[in-house]
């Protein structure tokens, strides 16, 4: 049987523009600029310089509204803080990745995307951590072997080191797979290992995510003490928000350029399009992205194929985008200051573990590797 002819088949394929792809950095990078990301910036900004003193900020809104973009300008900002103060970076930031093959939350994926992003060369590579009796970590030779448990640990100790001695900013993006691929237990533990960052450096830790972070925040009345909860809500029905939403598809247009959008054709429609896909502007660059992936031999976007896919989007998502909403503005409440109305038996064991935290061992160890 004769091979398929791949170069065949990629020039059949009507691939989206490069031309296209570069418009949209171009949209994203203005969007950072936009008077609903403006807000949370400045907010974010000024936590992160010690002004509010708040040590995890969480960052919630539901799915396409712009967080990750939101989240590169804020590491943008503090990098270019951080260089005009003479220093190399301002921050770690990383996505969470897939659990381990343990189940557990996959810290060295996690601080190894962190260290690529900032350009750092990897601790195990370089240098090896002995016992503490030993003095202060030496060189590894090249041909040295490294156990994985010793990468590990040198990896999250260099990891916690740089945060703490160069005072860098920890932005963790779409956080809200934590609770969602852990198991309860391992979501505890992921939990205790971002306080342990923050208890260890003293700097700032940014999450972000859908409302399905709300967990985390929900673990204790702890986590709420020196504890910043933001919303990145879609646009609604205000008037504001309908002018910014406007605002946003007249960018949209100048961006992709009158080669691959009809101006106005899309701006002017711009209450039925915030309508149909919740006032999200990531879908909405993701349904110009769409159509013109197929249909950019066509001539430019206008109207009436772009309409084509938002209600493509409005009809398999919509009742979803609306659930969400309503579950990420409802109020936050930590499960150890909710109201109780369960009766408990008057003895002594009900009442000691009707305490919380009275039957844990708080002298255990609080390292994610133990």
């Amino acid at each position: 049987m004769a091979k398929p002819d791949y170069a065949a088949m990629v020039k059949q394929l009507n691939l989206t523009p490069q031309e296209v792809v570069d418009a949209i950095d171009d949209l994203n990078e203005w969007v950072c600029l936009h008077d609903k990301f403006v807000t949370l910036q400045q907010t974010i900004m000024n936590a992160v310089a010690g002004r509010s003193r708040d040590l995890l900020i969480f960052d919630i809104g539901p799915a396409r509204v712009g967080k990750t973009t939101l989240f590169e300008s804020i590491a943008g900002m503090t990098d270019e803080l951080a260089r005009k103060a003479g220093k190399k970076r301002g921050c770690f930031r990383f996505s969470v990745p897939p659990p381990d093959n343990q189940g557990r939350f996959n810290w060295t994926i996690a601080i190894t995307e962190a260290y690529v992003k900032s350009d750092e060369i990897l601790p195990f590579s370089k240098i090896a951590y002995g016992d503490i009796a030993e003095g202060a970590p030496r060189h590894r030779p090249v041909t040295a072997s490294v156990s994985k448990t010793d990468r590990e640990k040198a990896l999250w100790q260099s990891f916690v080191k740089n945060i703490q001695l160069e005072k860098l900013f920890l932005i963790v993006d779409e956080g809200n797979t934590i609770p969602v691929t852990l198991t309860p237990l391992q979501v505890a533990r992921a939990i205790t290992a971002f306080k342990y960052i923050v208890g260890q450096t003293g700097q700032p830790l940014l999450i972000g995510g859908t409302s399905d972070i709300r967990q985390i925040i929900e673990h204790d009345t702890q986590m709420k003490v020196r504890t910043m909860v933001l919303r990145q809500d879609a646009y609604g029905d205000n008037a504001k928000d309908k002018k910014n939403f406007h605002e946003f598809m007249v960018q949209m247009e100048v961006r992709l350029g009158p080669k691959f959008c009809e101006p106005g054709s899309l701006s002017s429609r711009s209450d039925d399009i915030r309508a149909g896909l919740d006032g999200r502007c990531g879908l909405a660059v993701r349904a110009a992205t769409d159509a013109l992936s197929q249909f950019s031999d066509k001539g430019p976007l206008k109207w009436p194929l772009y309409q084509t896919h938002v209600i493509r989007l409005e009809q398999y998502a919509g009742r979803d985008l609306a659930l969400e909403r309503e579950k990420t503005n409802a109020p936050i409440i930590a499960n150890a200051e909710a109201p109780t109305t369960k009766k408990v038996a008057r003895n002594e064991k009900a009442q000691r573990n009707g305490r919380v935290g009275a039957t844990k061992n708080t002298n255990a160890p609080n390292h994610p590797f133990e």
